[in-house]
């Protein structure tokens, strides 16, 4: 039971982590290191995070607490299991089987990982998720005023102590996430809260990331309008529900005149080209792909064109596509399914700061996947949206200690 406090402590370094930037930073600044994912430190610290959270799902009957991790629905297990198992296999047939293989094994961690986020009591997961997107926004803004080369990318967009602003930016998104919930949460972690927020946005700010603001400005509107509306609607009647229907379609309109402005600037006709090659690519090995995260470093793969020197498809599902082909791409679509379901069925039958919170990070990590390839990297964000997924139709359990009953002594007065 003491150990209780620690959990979010430890759950939040892991998705610390999972961000990459920190590990990055430390073994390129600081151990004098090369940036890679084979390098010894970065598989190290991968390896240890996978490693520790599959003990724990393995050693889950020996807590000393007495209680077990929430048992997932089978509808949601299933998915996730094949799908690693799938990540694992495809290095028979990978482009680079020694790197897909490593590479895969650590995935099967991750699932674990997801499996004790999914466990967490809300409180514990919003710490968790505040230490972590936190602790990686504040060493940016630190790194970024104490050397703007260091911190800042040729076009002097922020990148703190993460190896682009697409990267900084997102983690960004979630502190600013984090910090609304405990805003409206309790009253006691305002201060923290209004950090969080600030400290979020100024990274959001310093970054110049468009896709990040795209996604967090949708997802976060488009949550709090759908808890407005079932509370509003359950107080106000029906009126409420067409107000907000109203308000949702005019930010449809807002959101798409938004995206095709957007369309034609630079990132999104880079990324445009990207999918059409990585389209043409899936086409030669549509049914099981090239094998798991590990096209990239193949430089016959590469050489086709520059764009595709920059290492993903920037796009997680042709990524998956790519990676694992159709058997693949079904239950990643299963998975990313069952989180947006659990988080909007969650959201409109019981409205809640938790039920919003999760709705909110749900919809950002999706709609951040439609432009980065965030399922790869080992990524906080597939860890997210598979605990969410997860989360859905999960039943609690908890162990039954067996004792002796002791009678009881006569009261004295």
């Amino acid at each position: 039971m003491r150990l209780r406090p620690l959990r979010p402590l430890v759950v939040g370094a892991g998705i610390l982590v999972l961000t990459n930037g920190p590990l990055f930073f430390v073994g390129e600044r600081l151990l004098d290191g090369d940036r890679g994912w084979e390098e010894p430190f970065t598989r190290a610290v991968l390896l240890a995070v996978a490693v520790t959270a599959t003990a724990a799902v393995v050693l889950d009957r020996y807590r000393l607490d007495g209680a077990r991790l929430a048992r997932p629905h089978v509808a949601a297990a299933a998915p996730v299991v094949f799908m690693s198992a799938w990540i694992v296999l495809s290095s028979l047939w990978s482009l680079s089987p020694d790197i897909a293989r490593g590479r895969a094994l650590i995935y099967v961690g991750l699932a674990a990982f997801a499996w004790v986020i999914a466990d967490l009591e809300f409180g514990d997961f919003r710490r968790a998720l505040a230490v972590a997107s936190g602790l990686g926004v504040g060493a940016s803004l630190v790194t970024v005023a104490l050397s703007s080369s260091i911190g800042s990318d040729i076009n002097d967009d922020w990148r703190g102590i993460y190896t682009n602003r697409n990267s900084l930016a997102p983690v960004a998104g979630l502190a600013i996430l984090a910090g609304l919930s405990l805003w409206f949460g309790s009253r006691r972690g305002r201060v923290w809260a209004g950090m969080l927020v600030g400290i979020g946005v100024v990274a959001m700010l310093g970054s110049g990331s468009r896709t990040a603001w795209l996604a967090l400005v949708v997802a976060a509107g488009a949550s709090l309008l759908l808890v407005a509306a079932r509370v509003g609607t359950d107080r106000y009647g029906p009126r409420v529900r067409t107000a907000a229907i109203g308000i949702a379609l005019l930010g449809i309109a807002v959101t798409s005149v938004m995206v095709s402005q957007l369309w034609n600037e630079s990132t999104f006709v880079q990324r445009r080209t990207i999918w059409g090659l990585v389209w043409d690519r899936i086409g030669e090995r549509p049914l099981h792909g090239f094998g798991w995260f590990n096209v990239w470093v193949d430089p016959d793969f590469t050489a086709a064109d520059p764009l595709l020197g920059r290492g993903s498809a920037h796009g997680s599902f042709l990524e998956v596509w790519l990676g694992l082909g159709l058997i693949g791409l079904v239950p990643f679509l299963v998975i990313i399914g069952l989180a947006l379901y659990g988080s909007l069925e969650a959201a409109w039958r019981r409205p809640s700061v938790a039920s919003w919170t999760w709705l909110a990070l749900v919809l950002f990590l999706v709609i951040e996947n439609l432009t980065e390839s965030f399922v790869l990297w080992f990524s906080y964000n597939w860890v997210l949206l598979m605990a969410a997924a997860l989360r859905c139709g999960a039943v609690r359990r908890s162990r039954v200690e067996h004792r002796t009953p002791v009678p009881s002594e006569p009261a004295t007065v």
